[in-house]
């Protein structure tokens, strides 16, 4: 597929680095100068310097054949008029970065339309979707989600008051009462493999689990983490993130607290959060943080602009009390150190948007989501087109050649999910989420490409 770029910041860096890999023709357009040297010499792709709002260079990035255009630049402007030249170009798909709120609401999608955008990411909703799916998991590793949050992934360490120690995967699966979830990764003593119903858990085990979000209250309750959900949240930065943040968090958690630094913005943020506290003052400042009520906090968020303030204040929060901490940073290369020294979660957002519009370009085809943190293994979900092998019959006869190295852990069907068993028949138009190790997703792909195999 030949496809234009229109940014090289993070996300149109790492969404040219990810296409060029699959194999598709990329074009990437660049109003810096300087970046656009730095890239030309790491990636072997066209570059050219200019504005994608310029059908001067549109057409050098060659726009009139292409397939697709990522619009995903700092300014909405720029990217709703980069899809609408596209437009006139007869380009099929095209996709832009959104972060107006006015635009995107369901009156806003229809201007959207208007001017030629045929799907948009907006940055602040899809943040807010991964730190809410983050919250609903006490003490999880890494939470991650598929189908707006239908299906989670979730990674926890066994502890010992745990109803799952030294049961087999069976005979939890028998107290969960069905098929509520699936084990899919087991990381044993410098040693991940994928599980089999036989394996007994063990303290100090790293097992990652997928599961439908009907299916979270009792994965947690076999944790023994029910009682530990989320009661309250202390949300901290002047940001669009943090006001639609505390909103998400308010539809569920009991008490939530806005930490605003700018007493304007605050104000304003004041007057559009219903049933949320809202406070003015440096989230840096311990008496400040104090004030906040963070010594008894069930989750801390740094949601800023400042990724300094945001790991700084999270940090902080912990050193006072507060059991969850997360921190958004813009500083993708400092996340793993941000980690190290303590942070719960970092959330890097351009790399979340990379993510995201990887799933949209994919979809019906095969989509790597996400490399599972010090684990070789990746999920991805996969779309099951009509007359492929994989939909021939059960899944016990058609993955038995992949047994050990892949494992099927939900099928997201009509709407509904289900977390498959060995007689499970996969249908067309299935999506299906797979953990499997890197080297078997060519396989993979072909069981669910369409046509005789």
């Amino acid at each position: 597929m030949q496809i234009v770029i229109v940014g090289a910041g993070t996300v149109g860096y790492e969404l040219a680095i990810q296409l060029q890999k699959q194999g598709h023709d990329v074009a990437l357009i660049e109003q810096r100068r300087e970046r656009v040297l730095e890239i030309a010499e790491k990636l072997d792709i066209l570059v050219v310097p200019g504005s994608g709002s310029s059908p001067s260079a549109l057409e050098a990035a060659g726009i009139r054949d292409a397939e697709m255009i990522l619009a995903v630049t700092s300014e909405d402007e720029v990217n709703i008029l980069a899809c609408g030249l596209a437009a006139r170009y007869g380009v099929p798909q095209r996709i832009a970065r959104v972060r107006n709120p006015e635009l995107t609401a369901a009156e806003g999608k229809m201007v959207l339309d208007g001017f030629g955008v045929t799907r948009f990411i907006n940055p602040e909703r899809v943040i807010v979707q991964v730190i809410d799916q983050i919250a609903r998991v006490p003490d999880a590793l890494e939470v991650f989600g598929y189908h707006e949050g239908e299906i989670l992934i979730s990674r926890h360490i066994i502890k010992p008051n745990m109803p799952v120690v030294d049961r087999n995967l069976m005979e939890i699966l028998q107290l969960a009462g069905g098929r509520n979830f699936l084990a899919v990764a087991l990381h044993r003593n410098g040693e991940t493999r994928i599980p089999g119903g036989q394996d007994v858990l063990q303290e100090g085990d790293d097992v990652t689990t997928l599961f439908s979000r009907k299916g979270l209250e009792t994965y947690l309750d076999l944790l023994d983490l029910g009682s530990r959900t989320v009661k309250s949240a202390v949300v901290a930065g002047r940001s669009l993130t943090a006001v639609q943040l505390c909103e998400s968090l308010s539809q569920w958690v009991e008490k939530v607290v806005y930490l605003d630094p700018d007493y304007e913005h605050g104000l304003d943020s004041a007057e559009r959060l219903e049933g949320v506290e809202v406070l003015f003052g440096d989230p840096t400042e311990r008496d400040v943080l104090r004030d906040a009520g963070v010594e008894n906090i069930d989750l801390f968020v740094g949601a800023g602009e400042d990724t300094s303030q945001n790991v700084m204040s999270a940090l902080l929060a912990r050193s006072e009390g507060a059991k969850k901490i997360i921190a958004i940073s813009m500083e993708p290369r400092s996340n793993t150190l941000f980690r190290e020294i303590g942070v719960d979660h970092v959330i890097s957002p351009r790399r979340l948007m990379a993510q995201e519009i990887m799933d949209i370009i994919h979809r019906g085809r095969i989509s790597v989501e996400l490399q599972l943190r010090d684990m070789n293994l990746e999920s991805m979900e996969i779309h099951a087109e009509a007359g492929s092998k994989i939909t021939k019959d059960s899944l016990a006869k058609v993955w038995s050649p992949l047994h050990g190295k892949a494992i099927a852990g939900a099928i997201f069907r009509k709407g509904e999910v289900t977390i498959p068993r060995g007689d499970t028949k996969i249908e067309a138009d299935d999506d299906v989420i797979v953990v499997c190790q890197p080297q078997m997703a060519p396989k993979i792909q072909k069981l669910f490409k369409g046509g005789k195999k």
